[in-house]
């Protein structure tokens, strides 16, 4: 049997199990879990794809439905907030259908209409009554998104850390060469590949909007350093917060390790910009329209994935690992980490992510130390690689993406030979939709 709670409305239920269920299956669900205040005791109190699994154990989001065991509901928790959101587009051209099932008992159907260009709506609420427990239908739509909709409650959603000012010419070192390279042909990917969009300067973000940080390039300073007189980088070198870039020797090999503390689930992938202007990405997932690639021709390889239960390295440290042999049609490889499923309320200062370029005999290492408490940001960009004739330059950045954002980086390479790297402006990554 079914019942329609119509916009507004509230119905009882036995207190029972609640099965909370919304096609289609693009959109995900969220629930945050209030005190009798109406905010969140902490941001353990939100359940999403990343954190499945409230603190007394009562919600679970399992394979994108949410169930809502209402007998173990911890004491001072008093409502229940599910809201929708969708990694692309609006709400405005979706058909959606949300659904409610009580174990045991009856179905209800809420119908949400009236949506516009929102990203998030707030579907329903599940609260205490006199003891009893109730739903209402909400359908309202969160101009500010899911990240408002968060804060709002209560939750801490820090915004990423300012990404360090690039240095122009006029600050570079004495006798540092300040010529950009010979041009390089701007080819564009073949259709088949997704390519980025152009990059024109961002417009000033409106109220409640998420702007991309800003384009990151080789400054020009350090953009080919003149042969004569190189100065290798020896020994083990940790890249700080406005350290200029440094120069490694080649070799034959050369590995990118991107390492984080245990206990938790992180991926490593890499976007390998061609000197054609292609670009590659070896990641051991997908990402929409983007297959799983763990490498490129016998280049690049990405050495397999390593759980929250694997520990690599001494000091209780996981890591992974990608290959590299920096042939001439190689310009730079972009490492990137990636918080992965069941992270909870890590984040990337709490795990303490590192990136480390190694040839065999030195290295250079990039710590994410920069990085604020947050665990809604999910993709950090410590530094870039580039091929060069002298040899391994290699450059700080630590970027991080937008809050909530499930969207790889960008790179482009321009004429000049300049590969600029843009957060959230690649495509949406798929691993958290697997059951892996």
């Amino acid at each position: 049997m079914s019942r329609v709670i119509s916009k507004g409305g509230n119905v009882s239920v036995t207190g029972g199990r609640l099965r909370v269920s919304a096609t289609p299956a693009a959109i995900d669900l969220t629930v945050l879990c209030l005190r009798t205040n109406g905010k969140v005791g902490g941001d353990e109190d939100f359940v999403f794809y990343n954190q499945p699994v409230s603190p007394d154990g009562a919600v679970r989001l399992i394979d994108g439905v949410v169930e809502i065991d209402l007998p173990g509901v911890a004491p001072d928790t008093d409502k229940f907030v599910v809201s929708a959101s969708v990694d692309s587009g609006t709400f405005g051209g979706l058909a959606l259908n949300v659904r409610i099932d009580e174990q045991p008992g009856e179905g209800y159907d809420l119908p949400i209409t009236g949506l516009g260009t929102e990203t998030t709506v707030v579907l329903a609420e599940v609260y205490r009554r006199s003891g009893a427990w109730k739903i209402r239908n909400v359908g309202q739509g969160y101009a500010t998104g899911l990240a408002g909709l968060a804060t709002d409650f209560g939750i801490t959603v820090d915004d990423a850390p300012d990404a360090p000012s690039v240095p122009n010419a006029s600050s570079a070192a004495p006798g540092s060469p300040r010529s950009a390279p010979p041009p390089i042909p701007f080819v564009p990917a073949p259709p088949q590949q997704w390519a980025p969009p152009a990059a024109p300067t961002p417009p000033p973000a409106a109220p409640g909007s998420h702007a991309a940080p800003p384009l990151r390039a080789v400054p020009e300073a350090h953009a080919r350093p003149s042969t004569p007189g190189v100065n290798f980088t020896k020994g083990a070198v940790t890249l700080t917060k406005g350290a200029p870039p440094v120069l490694l020797e080649k070799a034959p090999l050369v590995r990118l390790r991107v390492a984080w503390a245990s206990g938790a689930d992180y991926e490593a992938y890499a976007l390998v910009v061609l000197s054609d202007g292609n670009v590659v990405h070896v990641a051991t997932f997908p990402a929409a329209g983007i297959p799983a690639n763990p490498r490129h021709s016998d280049l690049v390889r990405h050495l397999g994935d390593r759980g929250r239960g694997d520990v690599q390295r001494g000091g209780g440290q996981t890591e992974e690992v990608i290959e590299v042999r920096l042939a001439p049609e190689i310009l730079a490889v972009i490492p990137v980490a990636y918080s992965a499923i069941n992270n909870g309320t890590g984040s990337f200062h709490k795990y303490r992510v590192t990136l480390s370029i190694e040839n065999g005999a030195d290295s250079v290492s990039i710590p994410a130390d920069q990085a604020k408490k947050s665990s809604w940001i999910f993709t950090c960009v410590p530094g870039i690689v580039y091929n060069r004739p002298e040899g391994v330059l290699i450059e700080r950045l630590e970027l991080y993406s937008r809050r909530f954002s499930e969207h790889r980086p960008a790179a482009i390479l321009h004429p000049d030979g300049r590969v600029e790297v843009w957060m959230d402006k690649g495509p949406v990554n798929q691993f958290k939709r697997d059951d892996t």
